[in-house]
């Protein structure tokens, strides 16, 4: 016989419903537990691209004859030249390959005057040959002691013929031997277009291209012993005399050196440098022309030249410190930025581009990031910049958690 009581009924139907109502709050229990501790999802970025720059085209006037080149002191970059690669003569600019492979071989410290030198009859010797020869000399009195830095500031300054040849005997013996050595100094600094045949760039068969004479250029110019003779407006040596620097334009238009040279195979020559302020920052150039018809206009020429060159420097704002650089919003509403956390200007030369590049990482709840430089391209170079994020992500409200995993269900 079935028992059908009532008492019997509402039982069962009270377990069913407690049994219903664990099983519910059971899965609002997980749900809620899943909705809570569900790891939030990385925020990617969104970015804000750099705008590409570009510069105008440089217009470097050249003199109309013979060659030239004129380029960067800090890298190989040359601006502008004509009859790059031939071997011309190059007459006294000669005397600085003497003056650095001399140094090479007896080097003098920047504040130091460097061995003493006592001239002999043989030096006279030479400084009357020289005249007879119509070239450039300097007395040279016979028992006089003189600075190794004397003589070459002799050299660099008044382009004494005599006391080149003077100190490459005093350091190496003979010419012959001097020769050797400027051979494998050259050689051994890649500048194997360049020929010598003499200490004083009196004979033609001393040559050298006009790339090949940037080079030389640049290194002079890192030789502080020769540049600063190069640089001086005269020099003056006690028992020999004051004598003015053959180069026009030392000292005007920021011209710092380096040599001339004039021979009748050769015209008038230079071999120069210059230093410039331009935006605040010291530009410094090199340059040479070769085949001049006189000093007068190869100076007038080379100050033409430099002024071309500095009108073609351009400034370029890279970036400006807090630019935006990348925005990530999350899906609950909070955002944070990527800034520049520097300001970055550069000064180019000519026609140049500057374009990015830069990969954000993604950003996580609760983790203070690091963010990869931006990485600029301008003229050849890399430039990286600084970024910082503008907050951090704290994280969503109870409202959105508990509300995302419908959300995802209901947008699959």
């Amino acid at each position: 016989m079935t028992d059908r009581s009532p008492q019997r009924t509402r039982a069962r139907r009270r377990a069913a419903t407690a049994t219903s109502a664990v099983a519910i709050s059971g899965l609002v229990i997980t749900y809620l537990a899943y909705a809570l501790l569900a790891p939030l999802p990385a925020v990617s970025a969104t970015p804000y691209p750099i705008p590409a720059t570009s510069t105008a085209e440089g217009t470097v006037s050249l003199p109309g004859y013979g060659a030239s080149a004129i380029g960067a002191v800090d890298d190989t970059q040359i601006f502008a030249a004509s009859d790059l690669d031939t071997p011309r003569p190059i007459a006294s600019i000669t005397k600085v390959i003497t003056a650095l492979v001399v140094l090479d071989s007896r080097p003098i410290a920047a504040s130091e005057t460097g061995e003493l030198l006592t001239l002999t009859a043989a030096d006279a010797r030479l400084r009357d040959r020289y005249v007879a020869m119509g070239g450039s000399v300097a007395s040279a009195p016979i028992g006089l002691t003189i600075s190794q830095r004397q003589v070459i500031e002799l050299m660099m300054v008044t382009s004494a013929n005599n006391y080149a040849e003077s100190l490459a005997v005093w350091a190496f013996g003979s010419v012959d031997a001097y020769l050797l050595e400027a051979r494998r100094w050259l050689d051994s600094r890649g500048l194997t277009t360049i020929t010598v045949a003499d200490t004083t760039g009196f004979s033609p068969g001393n040559t050298a291209s006009p790339r090949a004479l940037l080079a030389l250029g640049r290194i002079a110019l890192d030789d502080p012993i020769v540049s600063s003779a190069a640089a001086l407006p005269e020099v003056t040596v006690a028992g020999v005399g004051t004598y003015p620097n053959r180069n026009r334009i030392i000292g005007v238009d920021g011209v710092t050196g380096l040599k001339t040279g004039t021979l009748d195979e050769a015209g008038a020559c230079l071999l120069f440098t210059a230093s410039h302020e331009i935006n605040g920052e010291t530009i410094a150039v090199v340059g040479v022309v070769l085949g001049g018809p006189d000093h007068r206009q190869l100076a007038a020429d080379v100050r033409t030249l430099l002024s071309s060159i500095r009108d073609d420097y351009h400034a370029i704002q890279v970036i400006t410190e807090g630019q935006l650089v990348a925005t990530y919003d999350a899906p609950w509403g909070e955002q944070v930025r990527l800034d520049a956390a520097e300001s970055v200007e550069t000064l180019v030369w000519g026609h140049v581009n500057a374009r990015s590049s830069f990969t954000a990482p993604p950003l996580y709840v609760g983790i203070d990031s690091a963010s990869p430089p931006l990485t600029v391209r301008v003229a050849g170079e890399t430039v990286h910049i600084a970024l910082e994020f503008d907050g951090r992500f704290e994280g969503p409200d109870l409202a959105w958690r508990i509300s995302q995993p419908i959300a995802e269900l209901l947008n699959r």
